[in-house]
């Protein structure tokens, strides 16, 4: 019986807008070869149009795809009771119920691979005889971690450019040290007196904001 393999890497975990997308890559052990064959690399190294033009092709030689796309507004309720690593753990646990592999290649978000595995299989329970392998840069590393970078990069894109057209402002990433970003958030918290939607109301450069504007209205005041 073919053994199935998957690939785990989340992309935008950080940015003060948006949602974070974690990308799970499956395909059987014999068809591994196909994929290296499409010259993978992380998402962060390739331009726009190349990520771009990699999803669909991951796409036809994977046997499944699936994206966990976890909201600004869960991001900040959960973060009530648990930090940004526990969300993101349980968020791989999810991709991997889903998909059901044999062995599953995580890119590291922690210091100790063994037990960030282990927090994995206590998410997944019935699921410990999983074999996990989780390494820093297993995105350069594992091609079929570079599928799950381009597949979730490729998801956490499509969510800004849609953000862009509904908000008629290009605030460029979404991460916090991009101005345009912090510059966007003040504009429309001035208009509208509440941030976007989808903005981590729990991260430190929207509370900034926010005070920064209570403070303005007291001076004016």
């Amino acid at each position: 019986m073919s053994k199935t393999i998957l690939g785990i890497d989340e992309a935008g975990r950080g940015p003060v807008i948006g949602s974070m997308f974690v990308g799970g890559v499956a395909i059987e052990k014999e068809k591994l070869e196909k994929l290296e064959e499409l010259g993978l690399k992380d998402s962060k190294k390739l331009s726009d149009n190349r990520r771009k033009s990699l999803g669909p092709k991951i796409r036809e030689v994977a046997n499944e795809v699936f994206v966990k796309e976890v909201t600004a507004s869960e991001i900040d309720e959960l973060r009530e009771i648990m930090s940004l690593n526990v969300i993101e753990i349980k968020a791989f646990a999810e991709v991997i119920k889903e998909l059901q592999p044999d062995k599953a290649f995580i890119d590291l978000p922690e210091p100790d691979g063994e037990r960030f595995g282990r927090k994995i299989k206590k998410e997944l329970g019935e699921r410990v005889e999983l074999e996990i392998v989780a390494e820093h840069g297993a995105d350069d590393t594992y091609p079929i971690v570079s599928a799950a970078s381009i597949v979730a990069k490729n998801a956490r894109e499509e969510q800004v450019d849609r953000l862009h057209k509904k908000y008629g402002a290009d605030f460029k990433s979404g991460y916090p040290h991009d101005k345009p970003t912090t510059d966007f958030l003040k504009d429309y918290l001035d208009k509208h007196g509440e941030l976007p939607e989808e903005t981590r109301l729990s991260w430190s450069t929207a509370e900034r904001i926010i005070e920064e504007q209570e403070q303005k209205e007291i001076d004016e005041f």
